[in-house]
């Protein structure tokens, strides 16, 4: 009897090892996983800084060579005060069609908005003695939230923090275009563009690079 109670103990015993739980004992979670975040690819956005003003001038046509930093936007003054037939200012960068007017020239225009394919090389089209002057950000007028600011021909304006719209209006018989770009990255929006007189009203956010397009136009620019 003892022997066979003993099995039977020990049979049961094993039985109950074996058995599946049925929820008693000490419940171990399975570990959880969170999913590998990617590696970053791109640099961060480049921040504007002060770089020296360069200046180049030419009688005609003709090329020159830059060094502006191929991580810093410029911007790129052309002068021509006696051309009287097409002006053409090409690039061998992203930003390739500085200028394309007829007779006398003077505007601005950003370039270096792409880090990838630089400027280096600058191709003037013009018939008369010109200037071309690359600056940072120092050299732009600000467009003062509340206040009109007046000009001709293409431009770039700083706007100012807190900014959020604009109203611009302008004569022209040509085209007229406006793009807005961030400070602190390379991000560029057509806001604008259409041919003949305008009186619009666009969404900005400031602090922004306001670029004007027509070289015929007269406007203005009321940030609000």
């Amino acid at each position: 009897m003892k022997i066979r109670l003993g099995g039977a103990l020990l049979l049961l015993v094993l039985a109950s090892a074996c058995a599946p739980s049925s929820g008693y004992g000490e419940i171990v979670a399975e570990p959880t996983y969170e999913p590998a975040l990617p590696t970053p690819t791109s640099t961060a956005p480049p921040v504007p800084r002060e770089v020296p003003t360069e200046t180049h001038s030419g009688s005609e046509s003709g090329e020159f060579q830059t060094t502006w930093p191929a991580d810093q936007v410029g911007f790129f003054t052309f002068d021509c005060p006696k051309c009287t037939a097409n002006v053409i200012v090409d690039t061998d960068g992203g930003d390739h069609s500085l200028v394309n007017a007829i007779g006398a020239y003077k505007g601005t225009k950003w370039m270096n908005t792409q880090p990838d394919r630089p400027v280096k090389r600058v191709t003037v089209h013009a018939n008369a003695p010109w200037t071309a002057t690359i600056s940072d950000h120092r050299s732009l007028p600000m467009a003062e939230s509340g206040k009109d600011t007046a000009g001709k021909g293409e431009a770039v304006l700083k706007l100012p923090a807190g900014v959020s719209r604009i109203k611009f209006t302008a004569k022209t018989r040509g085209n007229i275009g406006l793009w807005v770009m961030a400070t602190s990255i390379i991000d560029r929006d057509l806001i604008l563009n259409q041919i003949g007189d305008v009186q619009v009203e666009r969404d900005v956010e400031g602090p922004a690079y306001l670029q004007v397009v027509g070289y015929e136009a007269g406007w203005t620019v009321t940030p609000s």
